[in-house]
């Protein structure tokens, strides 16, 4: 097999250097509980301390507001299911149809407590339909929540919007951000939400941990209790080595911000060259939508996107959400933006991160478009 080509970098990022290096004391020489009254575990706690302060600082909010979590699954669902229950008496939660599973299936699972969750649509590149939001909204709505940056398409919501009217009628608004720190600038309080959900797997942070931002007044009912760790939200044993990675993570996230954009724009565009001049029939799938610098999602008409993968192994693409991506149904995202779901099939995302160079981008190209002949002849 060839050398391989990561592309892929939405899915999840290999973890900085700098990041291991922070966590591996607190893995060995420092194995100590910050909940602990003596020495190591107040020092632990003051190393908690300063990583939050690191990950209040990459989204713009105080470091009071930050609550560890293992990822944005775990924040997901604490954002919804506890402000939608400590606010019990408004029963109708809004969320866009292309949003995580972790976000869809944690509002269905409200349900069988008696509130209604609400798909509202997007457009065909992805963007929330403005008017049927503002039609929706009602003083009944609990919760609005909108993904900031979409991890299958890289388009970029106007959530500053979305929270500006959701909050005249008295909603609260979460979003989650995974895809966002790193990529474009996140500051909560210009995006004017309640709740935000990251994880340090998606910029060069280790995996299993992430945080919850949770605006200060905002009340949550907890999801996991037993020791009332995190402020009552989140209780269990803090995870330190974790928690050091992720601020040294969102520090270097914000450090490397416009730098990180610039070259994953420059490599975007590497690969989008190669392939104008190597193959015909394929489009960008949001058109000229805003999106995340480092992901273009694209369809090739007449080639099965799985059946692309096969035929370009060493090329490390995706058809969908790495969370899914086994899962054999095409993409809800796509056809929620109105693909059919023979053209849903048909589409790949391609993420690049700090690693990829010019060089991949042009060998990936030419893999891609050889692969997809050989679909299109075989079809």
């Amino acid at each position: 097999m060839s050398e391989l080509v990561y592309l892929d970098y939405n899915a999840t990022t290999p973890l900085a250097p700098e990041a291991l290096d922070a966590m591996l004391p607190w893995m060995a020489e420092k194995p100590w509980n910050a909940a602990s009254a003596h020495l190591g575990g107040r020092m632990a706690s003051r190393a908690v301390e300063t990583a939050r302060g690191q990950v209040a600082d990459l989204i713009g909010a105080r470091d009071r507001e930050i609550v560890f979590t293992s990822g944005s699954t775990e924040a997901n669902n604490l954002a919804i299911k506890g402000s939608v229950l400590s606010h019990a008496g408004r029963r109708r939660i809004l969320i866009a149809a292309t949003e995580h599973k972790a976000v869809l299936e944690t509002a269905d699972a409200l349900a069988v407590a008696g509130f209604k969750a609400e798909l509202l649509p997007v457009g065909r590149d992805g963007l929330l339909d403005l008017d049927h939001y503002k039609d929706a909204l009602a003083d009944d709505v609990s919760l609005v929540s909108v993904m900031l940056a979409n991890n299958e398409t890289g388009v970029i919501q106007p959530i500053g919007e979305i929270a500006e009217l959701a909050h005249r009628v008295g909603a609260l608004v979460h979003t989650d951000a995974t895809q966002a720190p790193g990529r474009i600038e996140v500051d909560v309080e210009t995006l004017s939400v309640d709740l935000a959900s990251i994880s340090g797997h998606k910029f060069y942070g280790p995996k299993g941990v992430g945080a919850l931002y949770v605006r200060r007044g905002v009340d949550l009912a907890p999801q996991q209790v037993g020791g009332g760790h995190e402020g009552g939200l989140r209780s269990g044993t803090i995870n330190v080595p974790g928690v050091v990675g992720l601020g040294v993570a969102s520090a270097l996230a914000k450090d490397n911000l416009v730098e990180d954009a610039d070259r994953s724009r420059s490599l975007i565009d590497v690969f989008l060259g190669h392939l104008e001049r190597a193959i015909p029939g394929w489009e960008v799938t949001t058109g000229t939508a805003r999106r995340l610098p480092n992901t273009i999602n694209l369809r090739f008409a007449g080639a099965d996107g799985e059946a692309v993968m096969v035929n370009a192994p060493s090329i490390l693409m995706s058809t969908g959400s790495a969370c899914t991506s086994r899962v054999p149904d095409a993409s809800h995202v796509l056809q929620a933006m109105g693909l059919t779901q023979e053209e849903a099939y048909q589409c790949l995302r391609f993420s690049v991160g700090r690693g990829t160079t010019p060089h991949e981008m042009s060998v990936a190209a030419g893999c891609v478009a050889s692969a997809v002949e050989r679909v299109r002849a075989l079809s």
